[in-house]
């Protein structure tokens, strides 16, 4: 399974460099987050609330895995 790719966090320049950002809440480069979620700071606001959403959206996802198992009534 291919992991989601986060990059609308918010980033902010960082001084000392010409061309480097970091994530605006957690202040980790975004070439050490990567794209990805578990990159960001364990507290990091942005993580915290991209996390809820996923749960959330798992928690209504329809679970197939029941309709795919064969019944005692169907017939062959």
């Amino acid at each position: 399974m291919v992991k989601p790719f986060y990059i609308d966090y918010p980033q902010e320049k960082i001084e000392e460099h010409q061309h480097a950002y970091r994530c605006a809440y957690c202040k980790i480069p975004t070439t050490v987050i990567f794209g990805l979620l578990e990159n960001h700071a364990e507290d990091c606001t942005y993580r915290t609330q991209q996390s809820k959403w996923v749960q959330m959206e798992a928690k209504l996802k329809p679970h197939t895995e029941h309709f795919d198992e064969p019944h005692a009534d169907e017939v062959d």
